[in-house]
């Protein structure tokens, strides 16, 4: 399974007080993502000033447009800052754990999690085949 949640705080500069360059990134963002948002999951909001954007997912396997989507927004809106968590089984060194995007000031940077990882136990519990239910 690839588990992903992720949210930006969407932002044209990190000094970001022009509302005109404001709307022109989220609109260059808008349409890059009626583009790479090919699933549908994910939600901008305009709220108080802000412009921000949330994604969630459960694939089947590793889907790589998530992060790319992440290294766009670093290049292009690069006042923006956020998180995506990512889970995947699949990955032979990091199956057992989340791996942390953080994304400031342009730069989208791979953490450590301690909050949720590892995932076994934390998370969930080991497979028992003893169990009935």
């Amino acid at each position: 399974m690839f588990e992903f949640h992720g949210w930006i705080v969407l932002r044209y500069h990190t000094h970001d007080t022009n509302e005109i360059l404001q709307d022109k990134a989220y609109n260059k963002f808008i349409n890059y993502l009626k583009v790479a948002d090919t699933e549908g999951i994910s939600t901008v909001k305009r709220r108080n000033g802000l412009n921000s954007w949330v994604i969630n997912g459960l694939h089947n396997h590793r889907s790589d447009y998530v992060l790319e989507m992440y290294k766009w927004v670093s290049e292009n809106l690069p006042g923006s800052y956020g998180l995506l968590y990512i889970h995947d089984d699949e990955d032979v060194r990091d199956h057992n754990k989340f791996v942390v995007w953080k994304l400031a000031r342009g730069a989208l940077t791979c953490e450590k999690d301690s909050l949720l990882s590892p995932y076994i136990p934390v998370v969930e519990d080991e497979y028992d085949p003893k169990r009935n239910d």
